[in-house]
């Protein structure tokens, strides 16, 4: 393991504080920038396995502006101006500045002209109401501590009859690379502690994301 990839344990009080549960998030991503930048190519045809179905459920088109929250190093944002086309410009965001380097070398190199990158939190999006046709976010709405605020703004940014469209994880015991290495590691490497229950698994229970969205006015 290295230095990027750990970070120091987190203060038991501030686990209940969305302030303090944001930083030690954001702290987690920043931490693990350089590897993920440095395994993207390696897993990218995965990765674009993965897109595909978000993508087939946000009913995207050509021409529609999209806004894709937790970029991260470039998924689905990359995939998003391919299938958009180059006549719009895909915003794609992430609240962790170093995350984006990777997406922005992956869509220089792919000469992807049809996408911008911007420093957003999505609790407190920068964009004016119904700025967007389409909302998609991979694998990053567990990860907010005011999911019920971040999700509202997404509705916000929408146009009427606009779409979102959200991808997050199962139930672990339903996801075998995770139950089998974090069972096996957790015989070697004490598993971190949740950032107050902020876990690839939040929404695992089925329906749980879709009720919230629809506390969210879609």
């Amino acid at each position: 393991m290295t230095n990027e990839e750990t970070t120091p344990p987190a203060d038991p009080a501030s686990l209940t504080d969305p302030a303090s549960l944001k930083a030690i998030v954001r702290a987690n991503w920043t931490a693990r920038s350089t590897a993920w930048d440095r395994w993207s190519d390696t897993i990218a045809q995965l990765a674009q396995r993965m897109n595909a179905p978000l993508l087939d459920a946000a009913d995207l088109a050509p021409g529609q502006a999209v806004l894709d929250l937790a970029s991260g190093i470039g998924e689905p944002a990359l995939d998003i101006a391919r299938r958009v086309g180059e006549t719009v410009v895909v915003t794609a965001t992430d609240m962790v500045p170093e995350m984006l380097v990777g997406a922005r070398r992956r869509a220089a190199e792919a000469k992807l002209a049809n996408i911008r990158f911007e420093i957003v939190d999505m609790e407190a999006l920068p964009f004016a109401d119904a700025a967007f046709d389409r909302v998609l976010c991979r694998f990053g709405i567990m990860f907010s501590p005011s999911a019920d605020v971040a999700l509202a703004e997404a509705r916000r940014v929408l146009v009427p009859g606009g779409r979102a469209a959200y991808m997050v994880w199962g139930p672990r015991v339903d996801n075998t690379i995770f139950e089998v290495v974090q069972t096996v590691g957790a015989g070697f490497v004490a598993p971190p502690a949740p950032a107050g229950g902020l876990t690839q698994f939040r929404f695992g229970e089925a329906g749980s994301l879709g009720a919230l969205m629809r506390a969210a006015g879609f």
